[in-house]
């Protein structure tokens, strides 16, 4: 079993439950309202942790409910956008006539999706949905055609279908990424009201989420993969526009720790080894302890507008990629 990844890997073994199975059979009362919505929510997340820790496999045999708890997130995520916090710039745009920085609507699009065999090897063979636009403008984005266009709409029928279809072709997740999930995360609950299978979902995220999201989403994403940038605000905010990074990400980090499990990409960056590499290794030794999964990625390439910033217009040194390893298999144990 995987240090870091242990329930993850239980459910892959069919010995444990994924989130939004449990989710779909907890009975929810309907409601109408933000603040109705979020009381219920309140009282059926307590629910929703006792079956959990329970870990009764069970559960699968009762029958999804017609409006179960998970319905109940859909709606809620869909009543927030009205005044949309989804993220940590917090815009407070109506989604539904307007979008804030990441050029959401209400409606969800997405670019592609397969059985990615490029990701961790825990992961693989990884089903990926990759949706379109995202909470950061990063200089060196890698995918900068997802994020600043809209692809195909999403149907969340079809793409629950899909997620069945690819987990009997061999997929060990659905794995929500982009771009980035978190703005989208009303239509993945929606989607997953239409999955029968039981797959771990992985929340592949940028970490920038509002503590409100991760309120609701904590409780259908069983495993945090995600990437931990920068090692200060002021890197965050000039490659990235995301102010307050290192308040917002630290957070979000220790709490998806404690609501499933966690692993933590990080991309070394030429020229960034002791303001970025070396900090996040320190915090994330000192803080989510050295057993946590951690991949240390190399593949940075001066893409997008990387070249008008000319500390990072290079690709990496071979020294800069050696340090980087000794930095952090001097404090991590759990190195992917």
């Amino acid at each position: 079993m995987v240090k870091g990844l242990e329930r993850y890997t239980q459910i892959n073994q069919g010995e444990a439950v994924a989130k939004f199975q449990i989710a779909k059979r907890i009975e929810a009362e309907k409601v109408e309202g933000l603040e109705e919505l979020l009381k219920v929510h309140s009282k059926l997340k307590k629910d929703f942790k006792k079956i959990l820790l329970e870990g009764d496999l069970d559960i699968l045999k009762v029958e999804p409910k017609s409006y179960s708890f998970l319905h109940l997130k859909r709606d809620l995520l869909k009543e927030m956008l009205k005044e949309c916090k989804f993220c940590e710039r917090r815009c407070g745009v109506n989604r539904y006539e307007t979008t804030g920085f990441c050029k959401c609507s209400s409606k969800s699009y997405y670019s592609s999706e397969f059985l990615h065999l490029g990701e961790e090897p825990e992961l693989v063979p990884s089903h990926t949905i990759f949706f379109n636009r995202c909470t950061f403008a990063c200089v060196f984005c890698q995918n900068y055609d997802i994020v600043y266009s809209d692809d195909m709409p999403v149907n969340p029928e079809e793409l629950g279908m899909l997620i069945d279809i690819r987990y009997r072709q061999g997929s060990r997740n659905v794995n929500f990424v982009g771009g980035n999930p978190d703005q989208h995360a009303h239509t993945i609950a929606e989607i997953l009201l239409n999955v029968r299978s039981n797959i771990p979902v992985v929340w592949n995220s940028n970490m920038y989420h509002s503590e409100e999201l991760a309120e609701i989403i904590e409780d259908f994403v069983d495993v945090w993969l995600g990437d931990f940038k920068y090692g200060n605000n002021s890197c965050a905010l000039r490659y990235s526009k995301a102010p307050r990074y290192m308040e917002v990400v630290k957070r979000n980090f220790l709490r998806a720790k404690e609501n499933g499990d966690l692993l933590i990409r990080h991309l070394v960056m030429p020229n960034h080894l002791q303001c970025c590499t070396k900090k996040v290794i320190d915090w994330v030794a000192e803080n989510l302890g050295e057993g946590v999964r951690f991949n240390l990625m190399f593949q940075y390439r001066p893409m997008f507008k990387a070249n008008e910033y000319p500390e990072i217009s290079r690709m990496l040194k071979t020294e800069e990629m050696k340090l980087a390893y000794e930095i952090a298999s001097r404090k991590l144990s759990n190195l992917v």
